[in-house]
């Protein structure tokens, strides 16, 4: 891992000792790996799901009992998208030159492989040549039974899954419940951000991965870990931040991972050998400007209806009766049903998210610096 100047990383994993807290939510995935137990984890977009992804593997490469292969989803639109971006991730596990990667690529051979290289990273890309469209499902077939013969068990973490969902082909979850089912020398994460759509294909008795696997939700870091890293993290670099500024960062960014390191890479980042609360203070409007030509365009691309209704929960920060009397007359929404409509939308556009209890159902928004900028704002036009 090469040398990083900020500790407070915004993308990427570089080693535990850049890594906050995650003791329990890690112990319980290794804990789960080890007796085969797959794992659903979930949570909203930028909460550090991946991050801790990559930190059990580095856990797990370190002792050299697991194989570990991570597959990003998001962008694939396609279960041949899925089966190329699975087939890449084996062979960057397995190189070309080792005797297993060999074996490897003698299997793609069948496949008609295009075998490429990004430019940025140096990661492997697959593109395999299929005539019929059962040729997928074999190939797909293949590639598990490869990493099923390994002599180490093999974790799979299949990120943002919920993506199969949108594919054109219609049974690919029944497709990989069967695949998968018999495979004992592999062990599944499967992670994602739109957990209403997850929580629906792990719990629901009428699809094809119902009640097979242990859900993991991830929350917020508590206040203490985090606020002993924080310090940490400056104290290590002989630089100091106050007590009160760091109450301040956690407290703005509700310790939503992503943000609260945004902060606090940016305080970093500041030429002072200590940081005070009127610094952060600065640093958080600074960093609200440089987005709002962004947030701008969030006004022309949505509905006068979801734009108010959006800066209305921001306003409250957590809303449990988005269609309540009180809260529609306050904030001018209109009638219960438009809201409804208008709360679909943005859910559906991961603009807000949904956190359901045994007793009620609170509405967020999903970044946290947009919630902050529309909390200024006097009245949405």
């Amino acid at each position: 891992m090469g040398k990083v100047e900020n500790p407070f990383l915004l993308k990427g994993y570089a080693g535990p000792g850049y890594f906050c807290d995650r003791q329990e939510e890690t112990a319980l995935l290794e804990r789960h790996m080890r007796h085969g137990q797959d794992v659903t984890l979930l949570s909203i977009r930028r909460m550090g799901k991946t991050g801790l992804i990559q930190h059990l593997f580095y856990r797990l490469n370190r002792k050299k009992e697991f194989t570990c292969i991570y597959v990003d989803l998001y962008a694939s639109q396609s279960l041949q998208e899925l089966v190329n971006l699975l087939a890449g991730a084996i062979l960057q596990v397995f190189p070309e030159k080792q005797s297993l990667g060999k074996k490897f690529l003698n299997l793609l051979k069948g496949f008609n492989p295009v075998i490429s290289y990004d430019m940025l990273t140096g990661a492997p890309e697959v593109s395999l040549t299929f005539n019929r469209p059962q040729q997928q499902e074999y190939s797909l077939r293949d590639l598990l039974f490869f990493l099923n013969e390994q002599p180490k068990p093999v974790v799979v973490a299949l990120d943002e899954f919920q993506q199969i969902v949108s594919y054109p082909e219609k049974n690919v979850e029944a497709l990989l419940r069967t695949l998968i089912q018999p495979l004992g020398n592999l062990r599944f994460i499967f992670s994602g951000s739109r957990r209403h759509v997850l929580q629906q294909m792990f719990s629901s008795a009428r699809r094809p991965f119902f009640a097979s696997t242990s859900p993991l939700h991830l929350g917020p870091i508590p206040d203490k870990a985090y606020s002993t890293f924080i310090k940490k993290m400056f104290s290590k670099h002989e630089r100091q931040i106050r007590d009160e500024a760091v109450e301040f960062v956690l407290d703005w960014t509700c310790r939503h991972t992503y943000y609260t390191q945004a902060v606090c890479n940016r305080l970093f980042s500041l030429p002072l050998s200590e940081i005070n609360l009127a610094d952060v203070r600065q640093a958080c409007y600074g960093l609200l400007l440089e987005y709002e030509d962004t947030y701008l365009q969030y006004r022309n691309l949505l509905t006068k209806g979801q734009w108010r209704l959006l800066w209305a929960i921001a306003s409250e920060h957590t809303v449990t009766q988005p269609t309540a009397g009180s809260f529609l007359r306050q904030y001018g929404l209109g009638s219960p049903a438009s809201v409804k409509r208008s709360l679909q939308a943005l859910e559906e556009k991961e603009m807000l998210y949904r956190e359901v209890t045994s007793d009620t159902t609170a509405y967020r928004l999903t970044d946290c610096f947009l919630a902050r900028w529309l909390e200024h704002i006097r009245m949405p036009v």
